[in-house]
C-alpha cells in the first residue's frame, strides 16, 4: 500500500456523503475493514485491511499521546 493511496481514498471520503454514509454503517469493525478496503479499491486506491488497521491504531496512539 502506499500511504498516497490511503490518503486519496480519504479525502475522497472527506467530500463524498454517500461513501461516508456507508463506512458508518458496519457495526464491526472487521466489516468495517472489508467494507473500507472494497471501497477504497472500487476507487482506484488500494491498501490491505491489516494495513487499515494498523493506520487506525497508530492515528489513535496519536490521538491520544496529545490528550495524556
Amino acid at each position: 500500500m502506499s500511504r498516497e493511496d490511503f490518503e486519496r481514498f480519504r479525502q475522497r471520503v472527506l467530500e463524498d456523503l454517500t461513501l461516508q454514509e456507508a463506512l458508518r454503517a458496519p457495526m464491526e469493525v472487521s466489516a468495517f475493514l472489508a467494507l473500507a478496503t472494497r471501497l477504497g479499491a472500487e476507487h482506484g486506491c488500494h491498501f490491505s485491511a491489516e494495513e487499515l488497521k494498523d493506520l487506525i491504531r497508530d492515528a489513535r496512539r496519536s490521538w491520544l499521546g496529545d490528550w495524556v
